[in-house]
């Protein structure tokens, strides 16, 4: 991650967590605190000037546990869902709750396939025969996949990957999804239809939808009722999301014909409860959560999760907030980067600004990002605006929040037209103009009040705005020079020969009021600038 290191800042870990996680926030100059198994005590202690916390999905991380960290700006889950985390009560607090939604689609994906395999192929049984000793064939007499067809409940980030390898087996694809467009669908070779339907014509059902008040029980005894006797249900995502004990039921009416499933409402299930009689019921082939348990997934997870905690303690933006506006959906990938480069102009704009208020600010996304969801690139603006013009803890959560209370306004608008880049955010703001774009793998800045310049925002930085004339850009290295401080690149640009110029050089450091001072008094030199992005 570049930019500055956050010394001071302490994140405490709940549970197991990779140490290629621990060495990205270490190499982030983050403190880390490990607590894993120690009493809930220790926790509560480690929490007192605890600035992050990472969890997994068994601390239960409550209004109560979050009292106890009266400094948290993160808690992070190494994981998908969020059910043991009180986001409401994060949210009132300001704290930024993360979690890895992308990081275990592979492993999840293929999970999906193996007990979809194992389940028409009849392999755990199979196996288990082999191993007493038996050699037959004819009780596990399977089905292919080929020509059977797939019904995808959620086409999200997994569904869609079940989806692209479900058609290299030669399976027809049927989805429900009310929050994609059909043409996502037509994507994937599938074809968008309602719920009900999706049940009544698939072989196959496979559900890939988060734990929510619209999804709790959504499988319940009368959708199991619109599946064909044949048909077989797969869960991978999560356990509530099927009423247990109107599968039982179905199972043992053969309504339908098996199940394979890796999650249960309860984890671990309790002895005699729905989710223990469902891995023991002979028509259910079950494994204990392992959707994403993969040595690969682990370590994206770990690596993912501690780069989003440490731009979050920079105030950044986040690739994973579950509070707070964030680059999401198919146009995620694109929107991203711009996401991340609004936050650090907004650092940038009111260190080339003189005003003591700051004027009504305009966003323009223009070319191909023109058309996205505003919102992520306002938020991410404001946060990083907000930290050098306030001294209030500010992050992606409460961004908008204190923007409003102080008065700070930001429209935001979208400009298809065509620009030298394919796409550009510009900031406006009184007499101050920015624009900036994403190439090369990074972001920059490509001009300032007219003068067109590819500076990455990045660290220390010191701005001149001179007369162009022989020998300035000498003058100025050597006072830099003679302080010690060394130039890592330099940009200079005008408009007219012998005119205004503006020059922009990243430093190793940052420089110090003396030496500015001399940089001014330099003839022909009109204003300095010392900036730290």
């Amino acid at each position: 991650m570049n930019g500055p290191r956050l010394s001071g800042a302490r994140v405490v870990i709940a549970e197991p967590f990779s140490e290629t996680g621990i060495d990205v926030l270490r190499a982030a100059g983050i403190d880390v605190v490990s607590v894993v198994g120690q009493p809930a005590s220790a926790l509560a202690a480690a929490l007192a000037d605890a600035d992050g916390l990472i969890v997994r999905s068994e601390t239960k991380v409550d209004r109560t546990l979050l009292g106890f960290g009266p400094k948290l700006a993160v808690v992070a889950r190494a994981g998908v869902g969020v059910d043991a985390i009180d986001v409401a009560a994060a949210t009132d607090a300001g704290i930024v709750v993360l979690n890895t939604p992308g990081a275990n689609t592979l492993a999840a994906t293929e999970q999906t396939f193996v007990l979809m395999l194992s389940l028409v192929r009849h392999t755990p049984s199979a196996v288990a025969s082999v191993r007493a000793g038996h050699w037959e064939r004819k009780p596990f007499i399977g089905t292919e996949l080929a020509g059977k067809t797939l019904g995808i409940v959620g086409l999200g980030r997994i569904g869609g990957a079940v989806a692209h390898r479900a058609t290299a087996f030669g399976m027809n694809l049927l989805a429900a999804d009310p929050f994609i467009s059909r043409a996502r669908a037509e994507g994937f070779s599938a074809e968008l239809v309602p719920l009900d339907e999706l049940l009544a014509r698939a072989d196959i059902v496979t559900l890939h939808v988060p734990l929510g008040r619209q999804t709790l029980g959504l499988i319940d005894a009368s959708k199991l009722a619109l599946m064909q006797p044949h048909a077989l249900l797969i869960n991978c995502a999560r356990g509530g999301v099927i009423d247990e004990e109107a599968l039982l039921e179905a199972l043992d009416a053969e309504r339908i014909a098996g199940a394979a499933i890796d999650v249960v409402a309860d984890e671990p299930p309790p002895p005699g409860g729905t989710g223990a009689r469902l891995h023991l019921h002979p028509k259910v082939v079950a494994t204990p959560h392992l959707g994403g348990s993969t040595y690969e997934a682990l370590e994206r997870i770990a690596v993912e999760l501690a780069h989003d905690v440490a731009s979050v303690l920079l105030g950044g933006p986040a690739a994973a907030a579950v509070n707070a506006p964030i680059a999401d959906g198919p146009d995620a990938e694109l929107l991203r980067p711009f996401v991340d480069l609004a936050y650090r102009m907004g650092k940038l704009y009111p260190q080339l600004v003189d005003q003591a208020t700051l004027p009504p600010l305009g966003i323009i996304m223009q070319g191909k990002i023109a058309p996205l969801e505003p919102e992520p690139v306002a938020t991410a603006f404001l946060s990083g605006l907000l930290q050098v013009t306030t001294d209030r803890r500010v992050s992606i959560v409460n961004a908008r929040a204190i923007a409003a209370e102080l008065g700070v306004r930001v429209e935001v608008r979208g400009d298809d037209r065509a620009t030298a880049f394919a796409s550009m955010l510009r900031i406006e703001g009184g007499s101050t103009r920015v624009a900036g774009t994403h190439v090369f793998g990074g972001p920059r800045i490509v001009a300032i009040d007219g003068f067109e310049i590819d500076a990455i925002p990045s660290g220390p930085m010191l701005i001149t705005r001179h007369r162009d004339v022989p020998g300035m850009i000498g003058k100025v290295g050597t006072i830099l020079g003679e302080a010690s401080i060394n130039i890592s690149t330099m940009q200079v640009s005008r408009v007219d020969a012998g005119g205004a110029a503006l020059m922009i050089l990243a430093t190793d450091r940052r420089t110090d009021t003396a030496t500015i001072d001399r940089l001014r008094a330099i003839g022909g030199v009109e204003s300095v600038r010392a900036l730290d992005i």
